[in-house]
C-alpha cells in the first residue's frame, strides 16, 4: 500500500526514521494477527470443557467478531483520545481477555476473556493510523509496506507457533493465555515509551452508536450460521436471528449514511472504485479463514479415516506458514506488477487463481505435495488481491481521502473474515466421522468448504469485471 497523506503535522517529522515508534508499529500488528489467528491450534485442548462443533469454534469467531468492531472504532477513538491513550488501552484489554481466558473455569468466561481480547485485532488499524500521523515521505511507504508483510508473516507463524507449543513442546493452553498476556503488557510499556503524547483534546466523534448496532448485527448473524448444522438450518432458531441480522444491518446502513461521523462511511461506497476495492477486501476476508478453519483441520486428520495425512500440529503450522509466505509475495509483487498490469486486472487474476487454487484442493488432495502447492497458489493470488484493493483506492480517490479508504478496507476484511468463519464453522460441522473418541469432519464438508471458497471467489471475479467506472484524469486505467 502507498499514500501520499500528509498534513502539517507531517511535514514537521524528522526525516531520520524514528526507530523505537516504527518497532512498536509493527509490533502492533504482529500482536494483533497472533491474538486472532493462534487460537486456531488450541482448539482441541480447549475441547476439555465439553465443547464441541460450532460451540469450540466460537473460540475463534468471538474474536474476529469484536476484532471487527475494534477495526472499526480505534481509529476514531484515538482520533478523540489520543493514539498513545488508546494503545494502552488496546493493550490493556488484550491482557485482560488472555488472563480471563487463561484462568477460565468454563467455556463462558473463556469466550468472554476472547471477546475482550480480540479488540486487539483493531491495533492494525490504529497502527496505520499512527504511521500515517508521525510518519511522512519514503518512512511512511516503507512502513506501510513493512505492515502489510507483516500481517501475512505474523499469521504464518501464529500457526507454526501454537503448533510448536501444543505439539512438540506439549505446553497446556492456558499457558499459550498468559503468555499473551505478558505481550499484552509489553506492548503497554512499549506505547507509553514510543508512541508521542497528544497535546490537548482531539477532534471528532466517535460513533458508539453505530459499533453496538453492529455488533448486534453482526452477532445475530453469526450465531446461525456457526450452529446451523445442529439447530437445522430451516428450524426458527437459526431463521429467526438471521433474518433479525439481516434488518439490523439494513438499520444500520441506513443510520450509518445519515450521521455526520459514522462508523463507516458508507457514501463512500457510491464511487465504483472504491466498492470495488471494499468487497476485494470482504471476500478476500472470507478466502483467508476458510483456509484457516479448513487446512490445518484436513491435513491433521489421521489416514485410517479414509483422507487426511496425520500431520502433527506443528507440520500443519508450518503448511499454513507457506501459504501466508504466498500472501506476502503476491502483495510484495503488486507493486511492481502495477507499473505494467492495471489494478483491476491484477485482481481479476488474483481471484481466477483463488478459483482455480480451491477447485484444486476440492478434487485433488490426494497425495501430500498437493498440499503444499495449492495453498502457495490460493495465498499468492490472496495477496495479489488485498494489493490491488489498495492500489484501486489510491487510483480511485483523491489524496485527502485515501487514509479514509484504508480505513474502511481495513473494517471490510475483518467482516468478511467474521462471517466466512462462522459459516465454514457451520459447513464443518455438518457431517463429520469418528475416530477412536474425536469426530473430524467428513471428507465431503472438507471439499464443500472449498467449493463455496471457489463460489466466494467467482463472486469476487464477476465484481470485479462488472463493476466499472468511468476514467477520470487523475485515474489509471483499471
Amino acid at each position: 500500500m502507498t499514500t501520499t497523506v500528509e498534513d502539517s503535522h507531517n511535514s514537521e517529522m524528522p526525516a531520520v526514521m524514528p526507530r523505537a515508534l516504527v518497532v512498536m508499529i509493527g509490533y502492533c500488528v504482529i500482536l494483533a494477527t497472533l491474538v486472532t489467528t493462534i487460537p486456531l491450534k488450541l482448539l482441541n485442548p480447549i475441547g476439555e470443557f465439553g465443547a464441541t462443533g460450532g460451540l469450540l469454534n466460537w473460540v475463534v469467531i468471538i474474536g474476529s467478531l469484536s476484532g471487527a468492531i475494534g477495526t472499526a472504532l480505534l481509529p476514531p477513538v484515538a482520533s478523540l483520545f489520543g493514539q498513545r491513550r488508546t494503545t494502552v488501552v488496546t493493550m490493556s484489554l488484550l491482557t485482560a481477555g488472555s488472563v480471563l481466558g487463561a484462568v477460565a473455569p468454563n467455556m463462558t468466561v473463556l469466550l468472554v476473556g476472547r471477546f475482550i481480547g480480540g479488540f486487539t485485532l483493531g491495533a492494525i488499524a490504529l497502527a496505520l493510523a499512527i504511521a500515517r500521523t508521525n510518519l511522512s515521505g519514503r518512512t511512511l511507504s516503507v512502513v506501510l509496506s513493512w505492515i502489510a508483510a507483516a500481517e501475512g508473516v505474523a499469521a504464518g507463524l501464529s500457526f507454526a507457533v501454537g503448533g510448536l507449543l501444543t505439539d512438540t513442546v506439549q505446553v497446556d493452553w492456558r499457558v499459550v493465555f498468559w503468555v499473551l498476556a505478558v505481550l499484552g503488557a509489553l506492548g503497554i510499556a512499549g506505547a507509553l515509551a514510543t508512541i508521542p503524547r497528544q497535546d490537548g483534546p482531539g477532534r471528532g466523534q466517535v460513533d458508539w452508536f453505530g459499533g453496538l448496532l453492529l455488533t448486534a448485527a453482526l452477532a445475530l448473524i453469526l450465531v446461525p450460521l456457526s450452529m446451523g448444522s445442529h439447530w437445522g438450518w430451516t428450524s426458527p432458531a437459526v431463521l429467526v436471528p438471521l433474518l433479525c441480522g439481516i434488518v439490523a444491518v439494513a438499520v444500520w446502513w441506513i443510520v450509518e449514511s445519515r450521521i455526520p461521523a459514522p462508523l463507516v462511511n458508507t457514501r463512500a461506497l457510491r464511487n465504483m472504485n472504491f466498492l470495488r476495492g471494499w468487497l476485494v477486501f470482504f471476500l478476500a476476508g472470507m478466502l483467508a479463514w476458510i483456509m484457516n478453519f479448513t487446512l490445518p483441520k484436513f491435513t491433521e486428520t489421521p489416514a485410517s479415516a479414509g483422507f487426511g495425512f496425520g500431520y502433527s500440529a506443528l507440520t500443519s503450522g508450518l503448511l499454513m506458514l507457506m501459504f501466508c509466505v504466498g500472501i506476502v509475495v503476491g502483495s510484495a509483487s503488486a507493486g511492481r506488477l502495477s507499473r505494467f498490469v492495471p489494478a483491476r486486472v491484477m485482481c481479476l487474476l488474483a481471484f481466477t487463481g483463488c478459483t482455480i487454487g480451491m477447485l484444486l484442493l476440492a478434487f485433488v488432495h490426494d497425495s501430500a505435495w498437493q498440499l503444499w502447492v495449492w495453498p502457495v497458489i490460493i495465498g499468492l493470488s490472496y495477496g495479489l488481491a488485498s494489493a490491488s484493493a489498495y492500489l484501486t483506492f489510491i487510483t480511485a480517490l483523491r489524496a485527502d481521502e485515501v487514509a479514509t479508504a484504508a480505513s474502511i478496507g481495513q473494517i471490510s476484511a475483518p467482516l468478511g473474515g467474521a462471517i466466512g468463519s462462522a459459516a465454514i464453522s457451520g459447513v464443518l460441522t455438518a457431517e463429520v466421522v469418528r475416530i477412536g473418541q474425536t469426530e473430524v469432519p467428513a471428507e465431503q464438508s472438507f471439499q464443500l468448504g472449498w467449493l463455496i471458497g471457489a463460489g466466494v471467489s467467482v463472486v469476487g471475479l464477476l465484481l470485479v469485471a462488472l463493476i466499472r467506472a468511468p476514467k477520470t484524469a487523475a485515474e489509471e486505467t483499471i
